[in-house]
């Protein structure tokens, strides 16, 4: 979420240069989602379309910017169709577009960029903005928001906090969802953001939540083996309470000499 809001911020360009890094990280670490790595290429290309034009060697890096328009393009439109592709059946790419809704002009963009001549840096300009507005409709608008999820949004809270008493503070407020959920929802953040320091303050708040869990546990256990103490009956009792099982047995070894006797006889 933080990396949609931060490419969608028109008026900061510092951000969006922040966004692109951090998922530059992201797909250094694997598993990015291929709609989040498109845009954050696309989003490059036209930084540096901006950057370069405002400097002094704008005519000389015209090529290299059209190149990187192009590479961004045509890893956007490729890999979105393949990952639509029937492995069966081969489909041409004319026809999983239209299936998807992705515009027909973006294939044959894809196509001259490609196998022709790179296009002309004003037709990737205009080709760039209506891919970003595609993608928005197609993924991000669909994504929810964070504060969806009060435990989400807890360990989010917990992540950016530095102090350490804060820290314990918010750890306190897990006990409001069980374990199991609050286990499950830090694997899901330290899997979509990336950086290490991310990656390592996940790990310290799951092993802290599991040391907490085993103390209560332990508590638990002792308060149990307290109450059993209390219920175990005496040890002076227990002769008696044996013969009484004895001698109530349904069956007992015959005492005396046994006679036969024929069968109808009392």
């Amino acid at each position: 979420m933080q990396i949609r809001q931060d490419i969608d911020d028109k008026e900061t360009r510092t951000k969006q240069h922040q966004a692109v890094a951090r998922v530059s990280m992201w797909m250094q670490r694997g598993n990015c989602p291929h709609m989040v790595e498109s845009t954050a290429l696309l989003m490059a290309a036209m930084l540096s379309d901006r950057e370069a034009a405002a400097g002094e060697n704008a005519a000389s890096s015209a090529y290299a910017i059209r190149a990187a328009y192009s590479a961004a393009f045509s890893r956007f439109v490729t890999g979105l169709l393949d990952g639509h592709q029937d492995k069966q059946r081969k489909q041409s790419m004319y026809s999983i577009a239209k299936t998807i809704g992705l515009p027909a002009t973006f294939v044959e963009l894809r196509h001259q960029s490609t196998h022709e001549q790179l296009p002309s840096l004003a037709k990737l300009r205009t080709a760039a903005k209506k891919a970003l507005l595609w993608i928005w409709d197609y993924y991000w608008k669909h994504l929810g928001e964070d504060s969806s999820d009060p435990c989400r949004k807890a360990v989010l809270r917990y992540l950016r906090e530095g102090d350490e008493a804060k820290m314990g503070a918010i750890s306190e407020e897990f006990e409001r969802w069980p374990r199991e959920r609050v286990l499950k929802t830090i694997q899901e953040v330290r899997g979509s953001l990336p950086g290490n320091q991310v990656f390592i303050k996940c790990a310290q708040l799951t092993q802290r939540l599991q040391g907490a869990g085993e103390e209560k546990k332990s508590a638990e256990s002792g308060t149990m083996d307290t109450a059993m103490k209390d219920t175990e009956p005496d040890a002076g009792n227990t002769d008696g309470q044996a013969t009484e099982v004895e001698e109530d047995f349904g069956w007992s070894q015959f005492q005396g000499t046994w006679k036969p006797k024929p069968i109808g006889i009392v």
